[in-house]
């Protein structure tokens, strides 16, 4: 015998509607999720791995965790995701904070009832194996970074979510996990532990590779937080500190030297391949530069100077382990591949010194192998002054293809003391950290060698040191001098694409 149909009046139906737009109006679920834009730009791109930078409390682990219950669901609003049931997996610093305290109530937030079990959070998530399983069986693993690394094996999955950096062991492993299904992961970081693997292999490389795509977001972009809560937050925190937590950015630590290098200002396409533009490159006068290493490497780059001072660094060659021979016979392939007839090659100072067994120094070597290098300038402060104008002023570009010193550039900082405890009692340092500074020290001995650049930077080092500033413990003197003599931006150079046409 049939059963019953229970009859449902309006009024039931009413009171079931407006019981359900209260409860999604007091805890919203992904159907009533409203991104923010720089969510929105992470949300919709399309690039396989995504990084999503932001300050402390700027939306980037709702983003994350959003971005997740998206793709269990099944309804991804802004691309194509494959259908249910998917494959996920959560990574976190530890279980009791990374994944109890942050990673789970920002899914539980906007997972709709509807899609769990019997409707219960209890019922899907399972405790002993830290694995939240849905009603249309897509399942999400949460696991930490304190895991020994063949934890992390195993089966494929579909997505991964990392929340703050994972170490780059355990980064690659999971990589693997994506191989067969070609899939998606997306990072979610405050960036406090400064430049590391996260900075080199994805934020840099995310200007080349199509297949990563980072953007970055602040605290004050947060529109949720007022000014009042946000000053009151970051009231204690070093300048470093509010680049990294307030503003999302990668940050030295001691302190970046060339604050003022920008890529969106001081990168350009390639110009030797670019058939428009190298022939009026090829009038200027032209220039290379070396710094000289072995076990760490010898950096060579290549320049030319305008006759109104605009500098465009368009080559370099750096390798380490190789013989003087080597790095000659590959810039003289260089001159005469480029058929450029260099003013002088400029290098290191140091490479005048001789060896007390074979007699004989750098320098001579390179000159019996046929590339003469005059001595450089070695006054390290006035050259870093001469180099930060020039890119103050929009004076100076480096093509794309100098990767090393796009790398190092972006890198370079100021040398902190061996203790904490002496970085709060002592003078900020005034020394460059001796690492990675091989292309940056090669354009420094450009630059110093090049008198209208280098003699104004010392007379402004020389004017600063006998002021009063001089003495101002809260920073390294360099930058206090550069903003004290900071030039007006430059009227012809608007943007890093130097107009290389007219007589030059």
């Amino acid at each position: 015998m049939p059963r019953k149909k229970t009859e449902i009046s309006y009024e039931e139906m009413f009171r079931g509607l407006t019981g359900a737009l209260r409860r999604t109006a007091v805890k919203p679920t992904i159907f009533g999720y409203q991104p923010m834009p720089k969510q929105v730009l992470f949300h919709s791109s399309q690039a396989k791995g995504r990084a999503f930078l932001g300050g402390n409390r700027s939306g980037k682990t709702v983003g994350g965790g959003a971005e997740s219950v998206m793709y269990l669901t099944g309804t991804h609003r802004f691309r194509n995701v494959p259908p249910p049931p998917v494959r996920l997996r959560g990574c976190a610093v530890d279980f009791l904070d990374g994944v109890d305290k942050i990673m789970l109530p920002e899914i539980a937030k906007w997972i709709p009832p509807s899609h769990l079990i019997k409707g219960s959070w209890e019922s899907s998530y399972n405790k002993a194996n830290h694995t939240l399983t849905l009603a249309n069986e897509s399942f999400m693993e949460f696991m930490s970074y304190e895991q020994s690394l063949e934890k992390f094996a195993g089966t494929s999955r579909h997505a991964i979510w990392f929340d703050e950096e994972p170490p780059k062991d355990i980064f690659n492993e999971n990589m693997a996990r994506l191989i067969d299904t070609g899939g998606d992961w997306w990072l979610t970081l405050t960036p406090v532990e400064g430049m590391t693997w996260v900075y080199d292999d994805i934020y840099l490389a995310a200007r080349t590779n199509p297949g990563y795509f980072v953007v970055e977001v602040e605290m004050d972009e947060n529109t949720y937080l007022s000014q009042v809560e946000i000053e009151a937050l970051s009231m204690t925190w070093s300048e470093e500190e509010k680049e990294a937590r307030r503003k999302g950015k990668f940050m030295a630590m001691g302190g970046l030297i060339y604050k003022m290098f920008d890529p969106s200002r001081h990168i350009t396409r390639d110009i030797v391949h670019d058939p428009e533009r190298w022939p009026h490159l090829k009038r200027w006068k032209h220039y290379i530069s070396m710094d000289a290493g072995f076990n760490n490497p010898t950096a060579f780059l290549f320049s030319a100077i305008s006759p109104d001072n605009k500098v465009v660094i368009y080559d370099e060659h750096f390798e380490s382990g190789k013989i003087v021979a080597y790095h000659a016979e590959c810039i003289k392939n260089k001159i005469r591949t480029l058929q450029i007839d260099p003013e002088y090659v400029v290098g290191d100072p140091s490479i005048r010194n001789t060896d007390p067994l074979t007699a004989t120094s750098v320098q001579i070597e390179y000159t019996r192998n046929g590339l003469p290098i005059v001595l450089g300038n070695n006054d390290v402060r006035a050259g870093i002054m001469a180099v930060s104008t020039l890119l103050e002023n929009d004076q100076l570009v480096i093509t794309a293809n100098c990767e090393n010193l796009i790398r190092e550039l972006a890198r370079y900082r100021w040398a902190k003391w061996a203790s904490k405890k002496s970085d709060q009692n002592k003078n900020p340092r005034e020394e460059p950290v001796k690492k990675d500074d091989h292309a940056v020290d090669a354009l420094r001995y450009l630059i110093a060698q090049q008198p209208e650049f280098f003699e104004e930077a010392k007379k402004k080092v020389d004017n600063f040191l006998h002021t009063s500033e001089a003495t101002d413990p809260e920073a390294p003197y360099l930058d206090r001098a550069l903003n004290q003599v900071r030039a007006p931006q430059s009227e012809y150079c608007p943007t890093p694409d130097f107009n290389l046409g007219g007589e030059y």
